[in-house]
Parts: C-alpha cells; structure tokens; sequence
C-alpha cells in the first residue's frame, strides 16, 4: 500500500504519465459504481454497456468487441483474427462463433482464433471465459463483496477492492531464487492476492450466482503422431499456410506493423511468413548488450536481402538520457502488482522504446517455444518424469537449499494439478509442453507482454490453438531439434531459409543445458 500511495503521490506531480497506468488494461465487472476519474483511471477510461448486469470497462487504448445473438452477448477484449477465413473483424468473429454456440463443433470455430485476447459469452447460466491459446494476454477473475470482476491486472482489481499482497506472494518474491528460471511469476494460478486468480490457458471458466466454476475444453481428444513422411509434410505445410495467412492479417489490421527482428528461428520464421508482402512491415532490433550484437548482425543481413527497412535501436547503456525513467520504473512495477521487479537493462528498453519504436503494432515471435519443446532443450533431455506435482515443481524453480517452500510448492501444484484435470490430457500431449503452455506461458508470459505493451501493442501469429495442435502431431525428436521449425521456414521463404541464419539463444547450449539438468535431477531426487 505504501508503494500505492507513493505512485499516486508521483502521479498528482506528473499528470501526463497517468495514461500509462494499466495502459490496454480491460475490466468486466456487475460493478456499475467505479468512478473511472480517479485513481487508477485517471479519465483515460471508458465504460459499455454489456447486457442488464455487466460492463466492460477499457483504457483508451484498448478494445472491447461485443455482439447480441438470440439473447446471448458474445464479447472479447484484445484482438483477434482468423486465417481460416481471412477475416479482422471481430465482431464478425463473434457472430460466427456464435452461430455454433452449444454445438458439438463450437470449440472447433473458438480454435481459429489468432490474438491476444479474453473470450467470453454471458447467457442465461452466466458469464464463460476463456484467454487465449497461450494466455499471452494475461487476465485474472475475482469475486469480491459481491461483485464479478475479469481483468487484465490483477492490480487493477487490487486498487478498485483495496487489496493487500498475501503472505504467500511475499514469500515467493523475497526467495532468492525467484528471479531465476524464466524469470519473475508466481506458480500455479497464483496472483499477488488471494482473493483474485490467474485465468489458465485451455480453461473454460464460468461464473453464476457467486460461484466460479471451470472445465477443462482442452487437449482433452488423442491425435496422432505423423507415421511417414507424407504425413509430416502434410502438417508442416498446413502449418506454414496458418502463419502465411496470418502475416497477412497483421498487415491488413494494423498500419505500421513492425516486426521485432533477431537471428533466432522463432522471428526467422515470423519474417519467412510475410514473404510477398515484405512492402506492408518494416522490422526492428534493438542493442542493450554485446551479447545481442550477433543477432543484431543477423537481423540486418536478412532484411537487408529482402528489402525491408530495419532500424537498430540502441538502448542508452545508463538511466541518464531517458526522461522520466524513475517514474515509468513505478508504474511498470505497479502495473504488474509488485511480483516482476525488472532488471534495469529491461527498463531501459521499455522507456526507451515507449519514445522511439516507430510502429502501431509489434509482431512478436513468442508461443511457438510451446511447440519446440522447450524444456527439452532447456535441460538437454529427451524425456520428462511423468506428470507430478514434484515435476511442476522443478520446471517453476529451484528448492534445492529450501525444501520448505519446496514442499508448499509441491502441495500447490498437486492441488493445481487437479483442479485443471491435467490427468485427462491424453498423452500424445507432453506434460511438460502443456506445463511450459499453461504455467510459464501463462504466468511469466503473459505479465511481461503485459509490461511491454506500455510502449505498443503486441501479436504473435503462433499464438492459435488449431496450429498448435497441428505441430503436437509432429515427433518429439523433429520439435527438439527444431527440425519442423527449418522446414516451415523453408516453405515458406526458400531464400532465407538457404542464407543458413540462426542464432542460437545462450540458453540454449550443450553446457548449459548439462548444468542445469544436473540441478534438475538433484531437485528431483530430494525429498
């Protein structure tokens, strides 16, 4: 609360930083009384009408889609689009969607969906809602003294209901070890508050009468693994046609759609989709360490090829040049409710690109890492344990010196673990890639999109549930070894694929990835 009271109090002094305050931030509540000209609102809200009872309520910058059919109102906060249809307008999504509402084919016509996005249909058994495939947009539900809340910020709610941080959080984020293994979130379906929880990704949630139910909608049918070759460059090609599809959306969605460039496979990829089409982005890197030299080199030797404007931004190596540094520092801490306190070099970025990067959107290579099986490559394995709350625990941090919290940890993801039903995905489905999904996708991904969206708004063309599923057909072996990942690029931009660019992330090495399997198997072994 102390920290709350010291942005306001810096807020009051800077009243042009206040547009930044859960900036494309959304809420849906029963709530009609939140005066959106104060704090945290500032006035740079606004508020619709849903149906009889509930209202969404956006950031300026952000957008609310809504459609009435046969008395129920479909509605989705973010963006979406769909490449099997080739449509950008949401509410035409919505309404087809809604013409399979209650059918056995229903989720099939949610699946088609690329974005980032919250879901959801209020009809005469409540509000449902869903995030999407990734959990990329974070979002967060509440029931508070009576009223329903759904937002992007668990902090949002904190401020609206006068939170206070559990004892739990606390904990999770004074452990030395926090910060460490994908970085700053909380396990499970944790929040800064106990009385607020984390969407999961691939859950069904439903709220009536105060209570707040959910199913799980998938993977939950078997699919089967490609047998020969035909079969593998089947999928491959349906695969690169979804991504192909979808930079062509971007392109017609927004104006000055920017791709965020590096020498790794993941963007590589990204550009190799909007071949043909090169004329409708512009890409861009960014310099914030020598080690990032390499992929900058890379970055411009491929849009250089294919005559695509690259800009390098160089981040200032000290605070010293970027204005009002201190005061974004806070509003990036509050915004992502004090469990994330960034590194300095990632501050920088975010202050710096809020002033300079050039673009009203940027396509970003995140998600597909579901698909390349991670883990796998993070701890040099070719297998996982079975599922456990031990093994969920392991892939979240590590307990090696503090078996206490190890074992509250093991107790919340064994309680995790059930409530979510993941005994019932079936096992063509890796419980480590759903994990990495689900958890560290759904946590730790979607607060730091979350935080990068203070300077743009953010897609990501994997982000699909049909391409996902797709790609789960592929062979374990082909996903670790990036082998389907080649082979889509090279469908998709034959060129690119023969310059041989690809940089390898340093976490991804032989050496590292040994070190950190040795920590894991000791982490496994203790009791």
């Amino acid at each position: 609360m102390k920290m709350t009271e010291q942005l306001k109090t810096m807020l009051e002094q800077k009243k042009n930083l206040r547009k930044y305050l859960f900036i494309r931030a959304f809420l849906l509540s029963d709530n009609n009384d939140i005066s959106l000209d104060e704090f945290p609102f500032y006035g740079n809200w606004k508020k619709e009408k849903l149906d009889d009872t509930y209202y969404a309520y956006v950031h300026n910058t952000q957008h609310i889609y809504h459609v009435d059919v046969d008395g129920k109102t479909f509605f989705l906060f973010g963006h979406a689009y769909n490449p099997f249809t080739m449509e950008i307008d949401e509410n035409k999504i919505l309404k087809r969607i809604a013409e399979h509402y209650n059918t056995d084919t229903y989720w099939d016509f949610v699946d088609e969906m690329t974005g980032l996005f919250v879901y959801g249909v209020i009809d005469e058994n409540g509000v449902h809602f869903i995030n999407d495939p990734s959990g990329m947009q974070s979002a967060c539900y509440s029931y508070i003294n009576g009223n329903f809340y759904i937002s992007s910020h668990p902090q949002l709610i904190g401020d609206i209901c006068h939170l206070t941080m559990s004892d739990t959080a606390k904990e999770y984020v004074a452990y030395k070890w926090y910060y460490r293994v994908m970085g700053p979130y909380l396990p499970a379906d944790l929040t800064p508050f106990d009385e607020v929880k984390r969407i999961v990704p691939d859950i069904s949630y439903t709220f009536k009468d105060g209570k707040i139910t959910h199913k799980r909608f998938y993977p939950i049918k078997t699919i089967t693994e490609c047998k020969n070759d035909e079969e593998y460059q089947a999928v491959i090609k349906e695969a690169a046609d979804i991504l192909k599809n979808n930079m062509e959306l971007v392109s017609l969605k927004w104006k000055k759609p920017a791709i965020s460039l590096t020498g790794g496979i993941d963007s590589n990829t990204t550009f190799a989709a909007a071949n043909g089409i090169y004329d409708r982005f512009t890409a861009f890197s960014y310099l914030s360490a020598e080690k990032e030299s390499i992929d900058v080199v890379a970055a411009k030797n491929i849009a250089r090829k294919f005559g695509v404007k690259h800009t390098v931004y160089e981040i200032p190596p000290t605070t010293d040049t970027l204005k009002n540094y201190e005061e974004f520092v806070e509003i990036i801490d509050h915004n992502n409710g004090y469990v994330a306190r960034g590194n300095d070099n990632e501050y920088r970025k975010r202050v710096y690109l809020i002033e300079h990067l050039d673009a009203d959107v940027e396509v970003k290579s995140w998600v597909s890492e579901t698909i390349r099986a991670y883990w796998y490559k993070h701890y040099g394995r070719k297998s996982m344990p079975k599922l456990s709350p031990k093994l969920y625990r392991n892939l979240y941090k590590i307990f090696i010196t503090n078996r206490r919290l190890a074992h509250k940890t093991d107790k919340l993801f064994e309680q995790y673990i059930k409530d979510f039903e993941y005994d019932k995905i079936p096992e063509q489905y890796p419980t480590a890639d759903i994990h990495y999904n689900e958890v560290t996708w759904g946590s730790w991904g979607g607060l730091n999109i979350s935080e990068m969206k203070i300077y743009a708004d953010i897609t990501m063309i994997y982000n699909n549930r049909k391409f996902l599923d797709l790609l789960f057909r592929v062979p374990l072996e082909y996903r670790i070894s990036d082998q389907h990942h080649l082979d889509m690029k090279k469908i998709l931009n034959k060129k690119l694929y023969d310059m041989n660019i690809r940089v390898v992330n340093m976490k991804e090495t032989n050496t590292r990835a040994f070190l950190l399997n040795v920590i894991f198997t000791a982490n496994s072994i203790l009791p």
